[in-house]
């Protein structure tokens, strides 16, 4: 399972079993507490039997550790003890938003509060995609 962490929408995707392939899971938005964002999060590790989590890590223009790096980093730490038994993994998540963004604009004529929820879903297949490849 791949996730795209934001302040306010998380974008989530997972593989399929032969890791061949990565589907779009949605989006959590709106959380109120890292306490419930964890519980949805596992509940679907559950759900499509997830071996592993990798969230995307942040970096600056020049590929350096940013507060929001460590920000992200540390949640990933306590999602990773969280789930116990499902490691948790980062990829750099380096240009998702904006592939996901440019090939939204090439498909679809979507807007608003709905292109950011799929922009975010997409950058989570693209960080789980990425990372396929490169454990592949």
């Amino acid at each position: 399972m791949a996730i795209d962490f934001g302040n306010r929408t998380v974008g989530l995707a997972v593989s399929d079993e032969d890791q061949s392939m990565v589907f779009g899971r949605g989006v959590i938005r709106d959380y109120k507490s890292l306490a419930g964002l964890f519980a949805k999060i596992k509940e679907l590790c559950l759900k499509e039997k997830v071996i592993g989590v990798v969230m995307g890590l942040p970096a600056g223009k020049e590929g350096e550790e940013t507060f929001q790096t460590e920000r992200i980093r540390g949640i990933g730490e306590k999602l990773d003890e969280f789930l116990v038994d499902i490691p948790v993994e980062f990829e750099d998540e380096s240009f998702t938003s904006f592939e996901a963004d440019e090939y939204l604009a090439e498909i679809r004529r979507v807007r608003g509060r709905d292109r950011k929820q799929m922009e975010d879903e997409l950058a989570a297949v693209i960080i789980l995609k990425r990372f396929l490849e490169l454990e592949g």
